[in-house]
């Protein structure tokens, strides 16, 4: 079967759909991953057919760096809605020529047109979602909101609240495009990009960490794991060797005002906790400065090959982040910036994985004490690697695949179930109607 993998936004957003794409052509499929271009060589490195798709994020954050303050989540919100129209115009322009081929179309992330191209081409679709919360559902707000474990009603006026704001800022330019092919126009953005109904959508995120909301017709199959074969880096390998498990310290594609403050906050705080970190420079470029030989600045690198050798994790929140982390069995420490990292935040912290701080709270003392928890508290430990052990007996991309299969040709029948082969153990979904 030819299927096309899109991909658009971060790292978080990628690199699971990289996992994918790699098992769908292993079980004998003919793969095209679109993606946001700064990924290109990722891609290559598993001999992934690759298309760029979308606009940069890696670029449009080091532009718009001066107005997005960590401190302040609502301004990448403001950013995101003001450059929505040209990110829909950008990734229309390069996924449509893609879709004439394809026999199923499958997309994730921050995704915008490829519901509507696919349509247009009469080809079937499917949505991956990270995280529960960007679907639509009264057990949980609207990932716009900062906030978490909200009441239901609540929840409802939320997504209430939001609908004909990004009604206004998606659907102009959507259905203009819509409207050139011949489309009828969508009438709810949120539904149509994030959707809800039976047999469109999965949920890639583990149980015990983010279980299905009740009202989500969505089967869930587990997060996706990217195994790498590539080795740490040298110096990485010499620094863990050197002494006691260290922690990681690193905010992603996260945006900083100030990276060379944050560094050294970071640093000082491990310092006084009396731990090795190791730094990752992430998008934002840490790692400036004077840190002190405790600390080793690291890029990209595997997460499977270095998590489960650390003391801990402090981490941003990132849906690939925490599930790395929960994979790992190690603790984590989440600092949440924006969108659903507030939620992943409550979720590792309710689910007994971790601890969490908000941006403005992380101060050199209140980061120590955590990081002293993080690396000493015997039940944080001993929860984090129970899960972790039942995280890695998922075969989620198995049962990912077997349901993309099945569900190629038409819509998913109601009220089917799909096994790992690994585990034998049912993927979660619920029977109820989207409230």
């Amino acid at each position: 079967m030819r299927i096309l993998v899109v991909a658009c936004g971060t790292r978080g957003d990628f690199q699971p759909m990289l996992a994918l794409a790699t098992a769908l052509r292993r079980a004998g499929h003919e793969v095209l991953l679109a993606a946001t271009p700064t990924f290109a060589s990722e891609a290559a490195a598993f001999e992934v057919p690759f298309a760029p798709v979308g606009m940069d994020f890696q670029a449009l954050i080091a532009r718009h760096r001066s107005e997005l303050d960590p401190r302040r989540p609502l301004n990448a919100i403001r950013l995101m809605n003001r450059i929505i129209p040209e990110a829909i115009r950008s990734e229309w322009a390069a996924l449509f020529p893609l879709v004439h081929g394809p026999e199923l179309i499958v997309a994730a992330g921050a995704t915008l047109t490829a519901r509507s191209a696919a349509e247009a081409a009469r080809v079937p679709f499917r949505y991956v979602a990270y995280t529960p919360q960007l679907l639509p559902s009264a057990w949980h707000p609207p990932m716009m909101l900062p906030i978490a474990g909200t009441p239901r009603w609540l929840n409802r006026l939320g997504w209430r609240s939001i609908r004909p704001l990004y009604d206004r800022i998606l659907l102009p330019t959507l259905n203009r495009l819509r409207q050139d092919e011949g489309l009828p126009p969508v009438s709810c953005a949120i539904r149509h990009v994030f959707p809800t109904e039976p047999g469109v959508s999965l949920l890639a995120v583990d149980p015990e960490v983010a279980p299905a909301p009740p009202d989500l017709p969505v089967p869930q199959v587990g997060a996706f794991h990217l195994e790498d074969p590539r080795p740490l880096p040298a110096a990485v390998e010499q620094f863990l060797s050197e002494g006691e498990p260290p922690v990681y310290l690193g905010f992603g594609s996260m945006p900083d005002t100030d990276p060379e403050r944050t560094s050294q906050l970071l640093a000082e705080a491990a310092r006084r906790a009396g731990c090795r970190a190791l730094l990752s420079s992430g998008w934002a470029g840490l790692g400036t400065g004077k840190l002190g030989s405790h600390i080793q600045v690291v890029g990209p690198l595997s997460h499977g090959a270095l998590f489960p050798r650390l003391a801990g994790v402090l981490h941003h929140g990132g849906a690939g982040t925490t599930a790395a982390s929960t994979r790992a069995g190690v603790p984590q420490l989440v600092v949440p910036h924006m969108l659903d990292q507030f939620m992943n935040a409550h979720f590792v912290r309710t689910a007994g994985l971790g601890l969490s701080l908000s941006r403005k709270q992380l101060g050199v003392e209140r980061l120590a004490s955590a990081l002293v928890r993080l690396r000493e508290d015997s039940t944080l430990r001993a929860r984090a690697a129970q899960v972790g052990e039942r995280v890695r007996a998922r075969d989620s991309l198995s049962a990912a695949v077997a349901l993309l299969e099945q569900t190629a040709g038409a819509a998913q029948p109601s009220g089917v179930t799909v096994t790992s082969s690994v585990n034998s153990r049912d993927i979660t979904r619920s029977s109820s109607s989207t409230s």
